[in-house]
């Protein structure tokens, strides 16, 4: 379905051609002269020169009668129609309406150097209020990366005791022999670099400033998943 093309027109400002919203409306193109004759010419709610504006047109070598219409008069007789068809005119209708209520940003008189050199500081300085206060939040959104968000993550007592082992030391046994942590790293334990792509587990900023290996649930099944092949879980 083609959707009415909204027209400037000196008398109604913004305007519709009557004719193109009947057909599509998908009404019969055989009672067009009737339908406009009740629903525009003779319409009780209708004002000509606010709602609509006619005027005669050439149709297969014989003269009929047109009309341009006003968004929200075009809308009301859409509105009529109980179709899919005329809900979706509708809906254009309103966001046409919409659009054209919203405030026109004035633009500033650049061939006015003062005004110019005004329209352009208060750019700039828009621009660099933007951007402290990105720098301000920054340390927010990284605590937020590295600390917060870890709601879906586990640490090694949780995964031990999930798996049947007794403390996270026996886990972190079965996993060092694995091959699961960095043998190279002497603070605390690290996971190698395939671990991570895999999607087993992520280092995160633990509460004392130190990175903290923590398992993700993927994690935990794939290490139940090995301990069971070992028979150890």
């Amino acid at each position: 379905m083609q959707l009415p093309i909204i027209q400037e027109n000196q008398d109604l400002q913004q305007a519709v051609d009557a004719k193109e919203l009947y057909q599509s409306l998908g009404l019969d193109v055989t009672h067009w002269s009737r339908w406009h004759t009740k629903n525009i010419a003779e319409n009780p709610f209708a004002t000509q020169g606010v709602d609509f504006v006619g005027f005669a047109i050439m149709a297969s070598g014989n003269q009929t009668q047109n009309y341009l219409l006003s968004i929200e008069f075009a809308k009301k007789l859409a509105m009529q129609v109980r179709t899919e068809m005329g809900e979706r005119i509708r809906d254009y209708f309103l966001e046409c309406e919409r659009k054209a209520s919203q405030p026109v940003v004035a633009l500033p008189d650049f061939t006015n150097p003062a005004l110019a050199a005004r329209a352009w500081a208060d750019e700039y300085q828009a621009k660099q209020i933007a951007q402290e206060q990105l720098a301000l939040a920054a340390p927010k959104v990284a605590h937020y990366d590295a600390v917060v968000e870890r709601s879906t993550l586990l640490n090694a007592t949780q995964v031990a005791h999930s798996v049947g082992l007794s403390s996270p030391q026996k886990l972190n046994k079965h996993l060092e022999a694995m091959g699961v942590y960095n043998g190279s790293c002497k603070r605390g334990k690290e996971f190698r670099a395939w671990f991570i792509e895999k999607g087993l587990g992520e280092m995160k900023q633990g509460s004392t400033g130190h990175q903290q290996p923590l398992f993700t649930t993927k994690g935990q099944a794939w290490i139940f998943d090995k301990l069971a092949s070992e028979s150890v879980a």
